[in-house]
């Protein structure tokens, strides 16, 4: 994989690492996306508290934010698109969610996996916070005194070393959406919990099922 930028690769995206290879063929091909209201509420309480926590990370860690990085795989003619939360000596990922998981999710294991790769890091964190209309309420009640292991109510941080047998497999995934790209037959769906937050549930369900 190299990082450096060119045309005529098929463009994915980190946020994409092993989610629903039906809503990345959607998305590729141009589909408009249509958020249900109540996605709407929690993409911007999300905006809200990245902004905040970022803020922290950058002025008293020094992390820079929002670090655009791409993979090129020249061989499977595809690209992979991101944008670090934060990145110093190693990267971390925030994830807003309403309630907290027990352990992170594939999804985004996969996702900060990349930014690894990519970073060519060792390690790094997955920070999950409860979501709230004010986010510093949640915010101001985190203890950074072991930095980078965080800690607070509605808070969990997890340490995360690369996984290089991971990037292959979203590789794989990738792959196989690109494929159905080419023959523009779109792949089979999750038809899981996953749908209720998809911005093209209304192609998989045109009735509203």
């Amino acid at each position: 994989m190299s990082t450096d930028e060119n045309d005529g690769f098929l463009e994915f995206y980190a946020s994409e690492a092993l989610t629903c290879p039906r809503r990345i063929y959607f998305r590729l091909k141009g589909y408009p996306e249509r958020w249900p209201d109540f996605v709407r509420v929690r993409l911007k309480q999300g905006i809200n508290t990245h902004n905040l926590l970022g803020e922290i990370l950058q002025k008293r860690f020094g992390f820079e934010l929002e670090k655009h990085m791409v993979l090129r795989s020249r061989r499977l003619g595809l690209e992979i698109h991101g944008r670090v939360d934060a990145i110093g000596d190693f990267p971390i990922e925030i994830k807003g969610k309403t309630s907290l998981p027990k352990g992170p999710y594939d999804y985004h294991l996969a996702q900060l996996n990349i930014y690894l790769r990519w970073a060519e890091a060792e390690y790094g964190y997955l920070y999950y916070i409860k979501l709230h209309e004010e986010p510093m309420k949640v915010i101001g009640k985190i203890d950074f005194s072991r930095f980078p292991i965080v800690e607070g109510p509605n808070f969990r941080a997890f340490e995360v070393p690369y996984d290089g047998k991971l990037f292959r497999e979203t590789l794989r995934h990738f792959y196989s959406v690109k494929r159905a790209y080419e023959r523009g037959k779109p792949p089979k769906g999750w038809n899981n919990y996953a749908c209720r937050f998809c911005p093209y549930r209304y192609l998989c369900y045109p009735d509203g099922g």
